[in-house]
């Protein structure tokens, strides 16, 4: 990224008046050295010009508490990714059904507010919102979710089958009817732990999420591959929606200076010199 220019953050549009329920910062104008320190909120309608990043938060309302977050974990941190943060909502030691991650959206819908971590998020400055369930045993779930949800709604769900472990084996690898074969056969209430047994197998290092955000976009490659749906618009086996998510943040990072792209570059420099030094 740039450093011989100073990089601002601000909203080309009318003025924003503090509102007395947030929790969150509302200052717009943070130099870059400034935005390393401290978290900068979104709000829609930011364009960027030259010298300024447009920035976005997304928030997550994931099934799985550990991976999922994980993966996104550098869009969490502070030390991630400027342009882009992502407020993540799941219930902490057994995460959410569909059912609960649906009533937890429309309740979101109706207060107009998300609370995660003691802040509080004001849902119009959210850019987006995402939902993320596996199928597992929730496909009767999904399938009246889906049969009763207004046109209106504008969370996303994102769909992984037969759980969030097939995007990570897509981002490390392409060959799912070879590598996962013994999957298939099993009953619905066992193929998620059977993928996550042979990811430690057939991936180097395992089915690691966290090395898995730099390898986006061959996640978004060979998960379109592989993709196809049922009758009911449910993911078939060995076939997830992440791509639709990750191509998303990488779109949003990358429209301020190319910032997944570099983030992915200094990893790869990072990597690359610390197998030299050991």
């Amino acid at each position: 990224m740039p450093s011989d220019r100073k990089l601002t953050y601000g909203r080309q549009s009318k003025a924003l008046e503090p509102n007395p329920k947030r929790k969150v910062p509302i200052e717009r104008s943070l130099k870059a050295t400034e935005v390393k320190t401290g978290f900068v909120p979104s709000l829609t309608g930011y364009t960027k010009t030259d010298g300024v990043f447009s920035y976005n938060i997304v928030c997550v309302i994931s099934g799985g508490e550990i991976r999922e977050k994980n993966f996104l974990d550098e869009l969490i941190s502070k030390k991630g990714p400027r342009s882009l943060r992502i407020a993540f909502l799941s219930k902490e030691g057994q995460g959410l059904q569909p059912y609960q991650m649906q009533a937890k959206w429309s309740e979101i819908q109706k207060t107009g507010e998300i609370d995660i971590d003691g802040v509080t998020y004001i849902l119009d400055d959210v850019d987006k919102v995402f939902l993320l369930s596996d199928v597992d045993e929730f496909y009767d779930q999904l399938v009246k979710i889906f049969s009763e949800r207004s046109e209106k709604d504008s969370g996303q769900w994102i769909i992984s089958n037969p759980c969030f472990e097939m995007w990570l084996y897509y981002c490390f690898k392409n060959n799912p009817l070879t590598d996962l074969v013994s999957i298939e056969p099993l009953s619905v209430d066992k193929r998620s732990q059977e993928l996550k047994r042979l990811g430690n197998i057939v991936v180097n290092g395992g089915l690691n999420p966290c090395r898995a955000f730099e390898k986006m976009n061959d996640g978004i490659k060979h998960s379109l591959e592989h993709y196809a749906e049922d009758e009911n618009a449910i993911p078939t086996l060995f076939a997830t929606q992440m791509h639709k998510m990750a191509q998303y943040l990488i779109d949003t990072m990358n429209s301020n200076a190319n910032e997944y792209s570099e983030f992915v570059r200094q990893k790869r420099e990072w990597r690359e010199k610390m197998k030299k030094v050991n």
